[in-house]
C-alpha cells in the first residue's frame, strides 16, 4: 500500500443465504452501467444456443446471483416471461420487483439471491465480482473482470469539499466509496470529497493527478499488495 500526500468461491450449493435469514450487508442498487450482457435479439440467439436450462414441472425455472468475498454484486436481469421472488435464496426487502419482467437487487459477503422466472434472460446488467447461474448452471462470471483492474487508488480530504482530476493509462472504474456526483469519462475521472467521506476507484496501469483544488489524502494499492 503506498500513501500519497497532495498538498472459498460462491456457487448455489455452497455459501450465499437460504430462506428465513436477512444479514446480508445493506448495498445500494443504483446506476448498473458496468456491464451490460444481453440485449434484445442477441439475447434471444443466446438462449437459443443452449444457455437456458429446461423449465421444471411448473414451468417456472430459477436465477442465482452470488457475491463474490466481501464485494458488492448488484444485478438487473429482465425475461422474456415474468419473474417472481422466490428459489434457493431468498432475496430480501432491499431487492425490488422492478415489473413483471424485471428484478433488481445486490448481494455481498459471498452470499446468494434467487428468483424465479419465466421464458429466457432478455437483458442482464451487473456490476461487481461474483457469478450468475440459471437453472444451476453457470451463466456468466464477472470475477475475471476484477483481475483486469490490479489496482486501487483511494482519496481523502479532511474538511471541506475538494475537486480533483486524474487519469490513468489503462482502464479505470468506480469502487463501493465513489458516488453519482463522480465522473470518468474514458481513462479520465473528475470528482470531489469532502468531510470524513471517501471515493474509491479500481485501475490497470498507471496514474497521474492532473489537478486538485486543495489538500487530499490518496492511497494506492498496486496489485492487490
Amino acid at each position: 500500500m503506498t500513501n500519497l500526500s497532495t498538498g472459498e468461491e460462491p456457487t448455489p450449493e455452497a455459501g450465499g443465504k437460504t430462506h428465513g435469514t436477512d444479514d446480508r450487508r445493506a448495498t445500494p442498487t443504483g446506476s448498473l452501467d458496468r456491464r451490460t450482457l444481453l440485449k434484445g435479439t442477441a439475447a434471444a440467439g443466446l438462449a437459443g444456443a443452449g444457455v437456458a436450462g429446461t423449465a421444471g414441472a411448473t414451468g417456472w425455472r430459477e436465477i442465482t446471483f452470488c457475491a463474490a468475498g466481501e464485494a458488492t454484486f448488484s444485478y438487473e436481469v429482465s425475461v422474456s416471461g415474468r419473474v417472481k421472488r422466490g428459489g434457493t435464496y431468498e432475496s430480501d426487502a432491499g431487492d425490488d420487483l422492478v415489473d413483471e419482467n424485471t428484478a433488481r437487487g445486490a448481494v455481498g459477503d459471498g452470499r446468494c439471491d434467487s428468483w424465479l422466472f419465466t421464458g429466457d434472460p432478455t437483458d442482464l446488467q451487473l456490476d461487481g465480482p461474483g457469478k450468475v447461474y440459471v437453472d444451476g448452471d453457470l451463466f456468466e462470471d464477472t470475477t475475471e473482470d476484477e483481475r483486469d483492474l490490479p489496482n486501487t487508488v483511494t482519496i481523502r480530504a479532511r474538511g471541506e469539499s475538494v475537486e480533483y482530476k486524474f487519469r490513468v493509462s489503462g482502464r479505470v472504474e468506480k469502487g463501493d466509496l465513489a458516488d453519482d456526483g463522480d465522473d470518468i469519462d474514458g481513462n479520465t475521472v473528475r470528482g470531489a470529497v469532502g468531510g470524513e467521506a471517501r471515493d474509491d476507484f479500481r485501475y490497470s496501469g498507471s496514474l497521474a493527478f492532473d489537478r486538485s483544488d486543495g489538500p487530499l489524502e490518496v492511497t494506492l494499492r498496486i496489485g492487490g499488495d
